[in-house]
Parts: structure tokens; sequence; C-alpha cells
């Protein structure tokens, strides 16, 4: 799966997929749902690139990562899940989330 392999390159690191899922589970954050159409509207940052195979091969069982805004509770962008959320949205179903809010993104990613 090509997702277990997504990482940031910073200018001084490399932030693993892995480090934002054990900070989620650090913090006891659940998995939760929601319309995928919906929160493909109110995403402030439009999805681009997206693979149609990716799409295709995409596992709506695996919670999509997303930042959202904690001041203004809106989702900013989805950190990891594009192919995910965009098979949801054409399945016209639910996805499964968990949330990592903007402060904490710039903790782990520094700001």
């Amino acid at each position: 799966m090509a997702g277990l392999n997504t990482k940031w390159h910073m200018s001084d690191r490399v932030v693993h997929l892995q480090d934002v899922t054990a900070f989620l589970d650090e913090q006891s954050r659940a998995v939760v749902t929601m319309c995928a159409l919906e929160l493909k509207k109110s995403l402030v940052r439009e999805i681009t690139g997206i693979d149609p195979h990716r799409v295709q091969q995409s596992d709506l069982s695996v919670p999509i990562i997303i930042e959202v805004d904690r001041a203004t509770g809106r989702p900013v962008v989805i950190l990891d899940g594009n192919h995910r959320l965009t098979k949801a949205n054409m399945l016209k179903a639910d996805v499964c989330m968990r949330i990592l809010y903007s402060d904490e993104r710039d903790m782990i990613f520094g700001a």
C-alpha cells in the first residue's frame, strides 16, 4: 500500500505517516465518520493530482488523516487519504477519518 510510504520532507528532517499516526494514537484520537461529499466540499485546499488506478485500489476501511483548523473547526487539507476520499465521494459513501489539528501539525512538522 502506497500510503504506508507517505512522508513529508521538511527542511531539517523527514516526517513519516507513522509519526503522525503514533501522535494520534498517543492523543487517543478516535476514528470518526463523515459524508465524503460534505467533507470534500468543506476542504480549504482542493484535492489535485488524483491517479484513477490508485482510487480504484484504495481501501475505504483505512481512515484518512485530515488537518482541521482548531479555531474554526474547518477542514484544511487531507494529509493522507486523498484517493480514499475520492473513492468514497464517487460511491456517495461516508469516509472514516482521524483529525489532526493545525496547531498539532505545526508542532509535528515545524511551523
